[in-house]
C-alpha cells in the first residue's frame, strides 16, 4: 500500500518522545541501520546529534533484544547512554532506540524493560512499513487500471501507471479528479457500497479517457485503509474489445438472419415498392438497424437520390434533404453519392467524426445515430441505387459482414430488376395483346400486303373505307381496284418505302363504288427474321373531307368572302412575289387603287344590303376588265387593288398600258348597276402607281397608291391619277407636321399671342387669345398650317382646351388690376370643339379653375359651326350665357349664312371679316356687303367689329357707317403677354 517516507512518520516520533519520558531522560534518538550505517529517524532534546559516536557505540551493542548500558563514555555534553537494539532475523540490527543523559545515571529496571518493548514496537512498525511498500509495489505494477479514492468526496488519492496509461492522464491531473470525471453518465454505486461496508465485483460500466474516448470496463472496488483513514479501492478491466466482438458476432447473426428473411420476401414479391418496404422493415426489425431506406439514383440536371422506401425513425429533416451523386453537387459528397459514383459499400463508422456530415448534423443534431451503411445497388450495366443502414452505435464492421450486406444489397438488385423485368414483359404482352385488338379496332384502315402486292390483314376500318370486306381481299392484289386514277403515284410510294424503310404522304384511292378520296397514308416495310423486306404496312386515314376543310379555311384566310377576290394578305404576298420577279426580269408592272365614289351615302339611302350587291357586281367588273395573269383584290370596304404585271420593259409602255387599264376600268364603272330591280349609278377614283426594278416595298407602293388615288379625288373624281413623288413627299411632310404638332400638344408647348381690340375714341376694350407654336427646328409655326391639320386630327381638341386654360388664366390675372379688368377676351372655338359633348362643362370648369370672369370671356364662332343641328348649338349657347359668357360670330360673311338662325342664335357681337375691309376702300362690293353687315347688326341689335383694319382710312369708313369697334395692325400686332402692360401706358399717353 502507498504510505509516507518513514522520515515524518508519527509514531516513530511518538515512540521517541515516550522513551525519553518513560526513562525520564532529557535526550533520546531513534536511529534506522541501512548497510551498517546509522541514519537518524527521530529525536529528543537536542538539536545535533553526534552520529558518528553513536555510530562508536553501536559497537558495543550485544545481540540481546534487552536494553544495554553503553559506556564508558568521557565527553562533557553525554555522560549517560542506553540502547535498545532492533533485529531482523534476516539482516541483523535494523535500528537503534538510544535515551541518553548528561548526568551520569542508570536505568532502574521497569525503564530497561519500557524501552525494550518501545524498541519492540519500533521492530513492528518497521515490519509494516516494508509491507506496506511491498503492496505499493503490487499496486503500482498491477497491468490492471486501479485507484483509490476518498470515501465521501471521491477524490482520487492515489492511482497507478495502468491507469495513468489507459486513460490518459498524468499523475498529477489524476489526482486532481474525482471519480465521476472518468465515470460521468453512470449512477456512483461505491458510495452505497461503502455505506454498506459491501466489496463489488465486475460492475459493467462505460468509462471516458482523457481524449473523450467512451471504453467499456469491469469494475471492482473495495474498503481500505489508507494514510489511517477509510477509503476505496477500485480496479478496472477494460472489456471494450471483448464487448465490441461481441456484438460483432451478434451483429453478424442478426445480419444473417435478415439475409434469410429478406431473401425470403425477395422469393414472395410480387410488387417493388412491397418488396423494398418489406426489405426496409425487416432491416430495422431483424437487423436492429435505426433507420433502413432504398433510394434510385436519378438522372435529372442535379443527378438526383430519390428516396422510395423507408423504415426506421428517420428524422424530418432527413426526409427534405436533397440526395445527389453529382460529384460537383455539395449534397453528393455524402456517403449515399459515393456509393452509387463508385458501386462500392460505403462504411462510415461515426457519423460525428465524418466531414460530409458536419453541415447536416449542424442543423440537425441526431440524438443516437451514429454510424452508416450505404450500400449500392447495381445491375449489369450501371449501379442504379443504393440500400441506406444507420445504426444507433459506432459501428467498426468487420469484412464478413461487410459481405453479407453486400450480398444483401445484389439480392435486391436482382429481385428489383427480376420484377422490373416481370413488369415490362406483362406490360409488353398486354401491349402486344392491346395492339392485336386495336388493329381491328382502329379508326384508321390497316392493310398489310406482301412485296408482291397480295393482301395479307384488312382490318375493319379498311372494310369500311374501301367498301371491300376482308373475305374479298385476302389473297388478292388490290393495286388495279384502289389505284385506279393513280397507279404511278402508289408505284413511287413503294419504291420509297422499300428504299428507306417507311413512306409517309397523302394520295388518291378509290372506293368500290368509284368514287375517289384523298387518304394520309403511313406505310411501313417489315423485315422477317433474315433482315429481307416481308411486307409492308400502310395506315391509311380518309382525309378528304379535312382538305375541303383546309380549301374552305385557305378560302377564309386569302379571300374576301363577299367578293370572292383575294383578300389584303393574298395580296400583299402576290404583291411581294410581284416586286421580286420585277426585279428579276425588269418587266414593268402597276398597281391601281380604287376607290368608289360616294359609297357611304348608297349604304346610308338604300342600306347595306344594297351597298353589298354594288360591290359584289364592282368586283365581277373589274375581273373583266384584266387580264387572267392579273389580280383583283378588295382592300375592305369600297378599296379595290388591280395588280398588273409583265407590262413590258419600258416604263413609258408600262405607264401608257396602266392609264389604258384604268380608263377602262373607269368606263366599266361608271355603267348603270342594277339592285334588286333599282338602277344605280357610281363612280370611281384610280391612284396608278407604276414598278419597275426600283426596290420598293410592298407598303410603300401601296401608299404611294393611295396617295395617287386621293389626288384623283381632289381632281373631281371619276378619273385616275399617276402617283407623283413631289404628291409624296407633301404627305410626308404633312406626317412629319401631324407628329410634331402632337408631340408639341403633349408637352404644352403652345403659346398664345393677344391683338388689341378698339373702340371708335381708340381706347383698348379687349384682346383677341391667337395661338403660336415655335418649333425648336422649324421655328415660329404659322397658324394656318397647323391649326387645319389640328382640325383634322383631332387634335384641336386639347389644342383648344389649352388656348381656353391660357386665355383664362390670363384673364384672371388682368381681373386683379383696376386697369386692366375691364378687358375682354376674344378665345376662338373650332366646330368640333364645341361640338364636344363635354364643351360647356369643359369651359364652366375652367373658368371655376382660373378665377377669370366669365362676363369679360368671349367665344368666336364660325358660320362653318351652323351647318347642322342647330338647336344643340343654341342649347349649349344659351347654358353659357346663363354663366355669364358672350359669343361672338367670326369671319361673317364668308360662309353660312341663315338669316333665320341668325337672329335665334343668342350671339353678343358680329365681326366683319378681313377680306372686306381689305378692299372697303377700292371695291364697291366690299363696301356694300361691310355696310350690310353693320345695318344687320344694328336691326338685330348686335354689336359688331371690323378686323383687319390697317388703315386710319378703313377705320374712318367703318366709323362713318356705324361700326365702333376695330382690330388689325393699325393698332397693333399680335404680341405677347408681357409686352401689353407697356402697349397700354403708350395708349394713356397719347
Amino acid at each position: 500500500m502507498p504510505t509516507n517516507d518513514a522520515r515524518t512518520v508519527p509514531p516513530f516520533e511518538q515512540l521517541t518522545q515516550l522513551a525519553a519520558q518513560l526513562c525520564r531522560s532529557p535526550l533520546a534518538a531513534l536511529t534506522l541501520v541501512e548497510g551498517g550505517q546509522h541514519r537518524l529517524a527521530a529525536q529528543v532534546g537536542t538539536d545535533a546529534l553526534n552520529l558518528g559516536m553513536l555510530q562508536a557505540l553501536s559497537a558495543q551493542i550485544t545481540t540481546s533484544p534487552q536494553a544495554q548500558i553503553l559506556g564508558p563514555l568521557d565527553g562533557d555534553s553525554i555522560r549517560f547512554c542506553a540502547a535498545a537494539p532492533v533485529y531482523d532475523a534476516g539482516q541483523g540490527c535494523v535500528a537503534v532506540l538510544w535515551v541518553m543523559d548528561a548526568q551520569p545515571r542508570q536505568l532502574d529496571p521497569a525503564q530497561t524493560a519500557a524501552l525494550a518493548s518501545l524498541a519492540a514496537q519500533v521492530q513492528r512498525l518497521l515490519q509494516l512499513q516494508a509491507s506496506e511498500q511491498q503492496y505499493r509495489q503490487l499496486f503500482d505494477n498491477n497491468p490492471q487500471p486501479m485507484w483509490v479514492r476518498e470515501q465521501h468526496s471521491r477524490r482520487i488519492l492515489a492511482v497507478n501507471a495502468a491507469a495513468i496509461a489507459h486513460y490518459g492522464y498524468t499523475q498529477d491531473e489524476f489526482l486532481a479528479l474525482t471519480s465521476c470525471a472518468v465515470q460521468p453518465d453512470s449512477p456512483d454505486p461505491l458510495a452505497e457500497a461503502a455505506a454498506q461496508d459491501d466489496n463489488l465485483r465486475a460492475l459493467p460500466r462505460r468509462h471516458l479517457t482523457k481524449d473523450g474516448s467512451v471504453i467499456d470496463v469491469e469494475m471492482s472496488t473495495r474498503s481500505i485503509q489508507f494514510n489511517g483513514e477509510t477509503a476505496r479501492l477500485v480496479m478496472v478491466h477494460d472489456v471494450t474489445q471483448r464487448l465490441r466482438a461481441e456484438r460483432d458476432l451478434a451483429r453478424l447473426s442478426r445480419a444473417q438472419r435478415m439475409l434469410s428473411a429478406c431473401n425470403e420476401a425477395l422469393i414472395r414479391a410480387t410488387s417493388e415498392p412491397a418488396l423494398l418496404d418489406d426489405i426496409c422493415r425487416m432491416t430495422v426489425e431483424i437487423g436492429g438497424y435505426r433507420l433502413a431506406w432504398v433510394g434510385f439514383a436519378q438522372d435529372d440536371a442535379g443527378q438526383s437520390i430519390l428516396q422510395v422506401a423507408s423504415a426506421g425513425a428517420m428524422p424530418l429533416i432527413a426526409k427534405a434533404w436533397p440526395l445527389s451523386w453529382s460529384v460537383d453537387s455539395p449534397y453528393g459528397q455524402g456517403p449515399a453519392g459515393r456509393a452509387v459514383r463508385s458501386g462500392e459499400a460505403v462504411i462510415v463508422p461515426d457519423i460525428r467524426t465524418d466531414p460530409a456530415f458536419e453541415r447536416f448534423l449542424a442543423l440537425n443534431p441526431i440524438q443516437g445515430q451514429r454510424s452508416v451503411a450505404c450500400l449500392p445497388l447495381r445491375n449489369a450495366s450501371r449501379c442504379f441505387g443504393l440500400f441506406y443502414l444507420a445504426a444507433n452505435e459506432t459501428l467498426e464492421i468487420g469484412s464478413d459482414e461487410v459481405a453479407l450486406l453486400q450480398q444483401l444489397a445484389n439480392d435486391i438488385a436482382f429481385g428489383i430488376d427480376h420484377l422490373r423485368a416481370q413488369a415490362a414483359q406483362r406490360v409488353a404482352d398486354a401491349h402486344i395483346h392491346h395492339q392485336a385488338s386495336l388493329l381491328d379496332k382502329a379508326q384508321d384502315a390497316i392493310v398489310v400486303r406482301s412485296i408482291d402486292h397480295r393482301v395479307l390483314f384488312w382490318n375493319k376500318s379498311a372494310e369500311r373505307l374501301y367498301g371491300w370486306s376482308a373475305a374479298e381481299v385476302l389473297g388478292r392484289s388490290m393495286v388495279d381496284d384502289v389505284y385506279t386514277d393513280n397507279p404511278a403515284a402508289y408505284a413511287a410510294a413503294t419504291q420509297a418505302v422499300l428504299a428507306h424503310g417507311e413512306w409517309n404522304g397523302e394520295i388518291t384511292q378509290n372506293r368500290q363504288d368509284g368514287n375517289s378520296m384523298v387518304v394520309e397514308a403511313r406505310w411501313t416495310l417489315v423485315r422477317d427474321a433474315d433482315n429481307q423486306p416481308y411486307s409492308i404496312m400502310a395506315v391509311n386515314t380518309d382525309i378528304t373531307q379535312r382538305k375541303a376543310a383546309e380549301r374552305e379555311v385557305q378560302k377564309l384566310a386569302f379571300y374576301d368572302p363577299l367578293t370572292q377576290l383575294p383578300n389584303r394578305q393574298l395580296l400583299m404576298d402576290r404583291l411581294q412575289h410581284a416586286l421580286a420577279s420585277s426585279a428579276r426580269s425588269g418587266q414593268g408592272g402597276a398597281l391601281l387603287f380604287i376607290d368608289l365614289d360616294n359609297f357611304k351615302t348608297l349604304n346610308d339611302t338604300l342600306g347595306h344590303d344594297k351597298g353589298d350587291l354594288l360591290l359584289q357586281q364592282v368586283a365581277l367588273r373589274l375581273s373583266a376588265c384584266v387580264r387572267g395573269a392579273d389580280t383583283v383584290a378588295r382592300l375592305g370596304g369600297d378599296e379595290f387593288v388591280v395588280m398588273l404585271e409583265d407590262l413590258g420593259p419600258n416604263p413609258q409602255a408600262a405607264g401608257t398600258c396602266a392609264k389604258n387599264i384604268g380608263e377602262k376600268i373607269l368606263a366599266a364603272l361608271s355603267a348603270p348597276y342594277q339592285l334588286d330591280g333599282k338602277e344605280h349609278l357610281s363612280t370611281s377614283s384610280i391612284g396608278i402607281a407604276p414598278f419597275c426594278r426600283q426596290p420598293e416595298t410592298v407598303s410603300e407602293l401601296l401608299k404611294q397608291a393611295d396617295i395617287a388615288m386621293y389626288q384623283a379625288k381632289g381632281a373631281g373624281r371619276n378619273t385616275l391619277g399617276f402617283f407623283d413623288p413631289q404628291l409624296q413627299a407633301e404627305v410626308t411632310a404633312r406626317a412629319a407636321l401631324e407628329a410634331d404638332l402632337r408631340l408639341a400638344v403633349a408637352l404644352g408647348e403652345l403659346f398664345l399671342h393677344y391683338q388689341t381690340q378698339h373702340n371708335a375714341q381708340g381706347r383698348m376694350t379687349g384682346v383677341e387669345a391667337l395661338v403660336r407654336w415655335r418649333h425648336p427646328q422649324r421655328g415660329l409655326v404659322s397658324p394656318a398650317a397647323f391649326i387645319p391639320l389640328a382640325e383634322e386630327t383631332g387634335l384641336i381638341l386639347e389644342l383648344g382646351h389649352q388656348v381656353l386654360v391660357q386665355a383664362c388664366t390670363q384673364l384672371a390675372r388682368w381681373g386683379e388690376s383696376a386697369e386692366t379688368q375691364h378687358l375682354t377676351m376674344a378665345v376662338n372655338v373650332s366646330s368640333r370643339q364645341f361640338k364636344h359633348p363635354d364643351f360647356v362643362q369643359q369651359v364652366v370648369d375652367t373658368l371655376a379653375q382660373t378665377g377669370a370672369s366669365p362676363l369679360q370671356l368671349k367665344l368666336e364662332l364660325t358660320e362653318s359651326l351652323l351647318a347642322d343641328d342647330i338647336e344643340q348649338i343654341i342649347r349649349k349657347m344659351e347654358a353659357l350665357q346663363i354663366h355669364g359668357v358672350g359669343f361672338s360670330l367670326d369671319d361673317f360673311g364668308t360662309g353660312y349664312s341663315s338669316l333665320s338662325y341668325l337672329k335665334r342664335l343668342p350671339l353678343d357681337q358680329l365681326k366683319i371679316d378681313q377680306s372686306f375691309v381689305r378692299d372697303v376702300l377700292t371695291d364697291p362690293n366690299d363696301a356694300v356687303i361691310a355696310r350690310t353687315i353693320i345695318g344687320l347688326a344694328q336691326s338685330l341689335g348686335l354689336n359688331v367689329i371690323a378686323e383687319g383694319v390697317e388703315t386710319a382710312e378703313q377705320r374712318d369708313f367703318l366709323a362713318r357707317h356705324g361700326c365702333q369697334a376695330y382690330q388689325g395692325y393699325l393698332f397693333g400686332r399680335p404680341m405677347p403677354a408681357e409686352q401689353l402692360a407697356p402697349f397700354m401706358d403708350t395708349l394713356a399717353t397719347v
